[in-house]
């Protein structure tokens, strides 16, 4: 890798695993420029050259996605929520949580308590999620890892899109997909490891220090279409592994899901979001 891609990069990774440890401080652009130890005046300039990003819009961002995860798996209260995430006034971050989302924090909650309650009362359902077979070809692919609990791996993702603009490889690759390499609850979460990858095309460079590189095998496959917030997803994992998959007559093979993201969130609205959850069958 250059060298000088080199050293912004580990700047800007700096600052994004900053950013995610500390939402529920004031993250002003001087503190951030400290981080990246470079001069105020030029570090936003960076950061948004490198990220296609704002660090304002990053901090808003990776703040709001963390309350939905926290309204949905935790019973804090709206304001303590807002607390967390570095909201010290309710009524903006119910303002700015609706923006995001679509709706304000009590009704996303409502609504992922009645998706997870429903799993409850589906027996035999197999239709809450639409299901296919399908044959995958297998590819080659290049992401950033994450170690520890899986509702932090939002710097990863930041990391990920951090080295292919850096390196102006974003029309070189194809899908964008995260592997969760061990099961919830399987052990400690602080020891759990996960990649946020894509797919390459023909030509993507080999030797970026900051990528690891793997081949995703091919062949049969599950596949589980997800409609709407990211924050959703567990309840989706848990009736295609509790329901559908025992019912199914399938056998999964020794590999872990590919959570694959079908659509940009950046441009699509919350409720729009798709994600295929795919798991390789025998």
């Amino acid at each position: 890798m250059n060298k000088p891609f080199a050293s912004y990069e580990k700047r800007l990774n700096r600052v994004l695993s900053y950013i995610y440890e500390n939402l529920d401080e004031e993250l002003s652009l001087d503190t951030l420029a400290d981080i990246a130890c470079m001069s105020r005046y030029h570090w936003h300039r960076v950061f948004k050259a490198m990220t296609g990003e704002t660090l304002a819009g990053v901090v808003r961002n990776l703040r709001l996605s963390k309350a939905a995860n926290l309204l949905v798996h935790e019973d804090a209260s709206v304001r303590d929520v807002a607390k967390q995430v570095g909201f010290q006034n309710l009524a903006s971050f119910s303002r700015a949580f609706k923006k995001a989302h679509g709706v304000s924090p009590n009704d996303f909650r409502e609504q992922g308590a009645q998706i997870t309650n429903l799993l409850s009362l589906s027996e035999g359902n197999e239709s809450m999620y639409p299901i296919s077979i399908v044959e995958m070809n297998g590819f080659r692919a290049a992401g950033v890892c994450h170690v520890g609990p899986y509702q932090h791996i939002g710097k990863a993702f930041k990391g990920l899109g951090s080295v292919l603009m850096a390196n102006s490889l974003m029309d070189q690759v194809n899908s964008l997909f995260a592997i969760y390499h061990d099961a919830p609850d399987s052990k400690p979460s602080a020891e759990f490891r996960s990649h946020v990858a894509v797919s390459l095309k023909e030509g993507f460079p080999e030797g970026l220090d900051s990528l690891d590189y793997f081949d995703v095998e091919g062949g049969k496959y599950a596949v589980l279409e997800h409609k709407g917030p990211y924050s959703n997803l567990k309840a989706a994992y848990e009736w295609f592994y509790g329901k559908w998959l025992p019912q199914s007559g399938e056998e999964p093979r020794d590999m872990p899901p590919l959570e694959v993201y079908i659509n940009d969130p950046k441009v699509t609205p919350t409720s729009e979001l798709r994600t295929d959850i795919r798991i390789p069958l025998r």
